[in-house]
């Protein structure tokens, strides 16, 4: 049996829940900014702190409470601070992400990481998470 011990998953999980928190304040989608016939359309932008982007900051910021009081108990433990609840936060933030990247596509709007950065990185945040509680699984604490 492998000598991994559980502290190679948290940081993984650590490093996608700042990147989601990131996320949370660049911008998500674009509109305007053209000329249409001669007119200017005024631009307009959002960032991910609305609608399903609270549902992944609120996500991440759940991960790095638990996160910490796990670190804070130390050799004693915490009941939350297991890789099966890492995963349970990681698919309600990937739920989102994708209900959230299902509405600006809804309205005619093709998330492209170049127009959506805010987007692009709380992809990647949430794929962090979900890797690193999927390492997480098998391991025996330190």
């Amino acid at each position: 049996m492998s000598e991994r011990t559980g502290g190679r998953f948290r940081f993984l999980v650590l490093l996608g829940c700042l990147l989601m928190i990131v996320a949370g304040f660049l911008p998500w989608w674009h509109a305007g900014g053209e000329s249409v016939d001669g007119v200017a359309v005024p631009a307009s932008s959002g960032i991910g702190l609305e609608g399903p982007g609270l549902v992944i900051y609120g996500a991440a910021i759940a991960a790095l409470v638990l996160l910490d009081i796990g670190y804070m108990r130390g050799r004693w433990g915490f009941i939350l601070d297991a890789p099966w609840v890492y995963l349970l936060l990681g698919l309600v933030a990937g739920a989102a992400l994708g209900y959230r990247a299902w509405e600006l596509w809804s309205v005619g709007y093709l998330p492209l990481p170049q127009r959506s950065p805010g987007l692009a990185v709380a992809a990647v945040g949430v794929a962090l998470v979900l890797y690193g509680a999927g390492t997480g699984f098998g391991t025996r604490r330190a």
